[in-house]
């Protein structure tokens, strides 16, 4: 890679551009699971136009903390605490 001579640099950019997409690949899996679980129950209570918007905050959240559950559990299992 000409862009990035050095190895220990691209292995750390490669670390966290993997985490990055781990996130965004599976965005739409976790928000379809949250849609069809809690997509009904919230539309009977505030209407569809608010429930894709809940939705959507619940996907994103439910995301960033998927991302942060495995880049703890990797650091665990690769023997990096903290």
């Amino acid at each position: 890679m000409k862009l990035i001579p050095d190895a220990e640099s691209r292995k750390r950019l490669m670390k966290h551009t993997l985490r990055s997409l781990l996130g965004i690949a599976w965005s739409p899996i976790i928000g379809l699971v949250i849609i069809a679980l809690f997509g009904n129950p919230i539309a009977l209570l505030i209407g569809w136009q608010s429930t894709f918007i809940v939705c959507a905050l619940l996907t994103l959240l439910a995301t960033v903390l998927f991302v942060r559950v495995f880049n703890t559990s990797g650091k665990k299992i690769n023997g990096k605490r903290g």
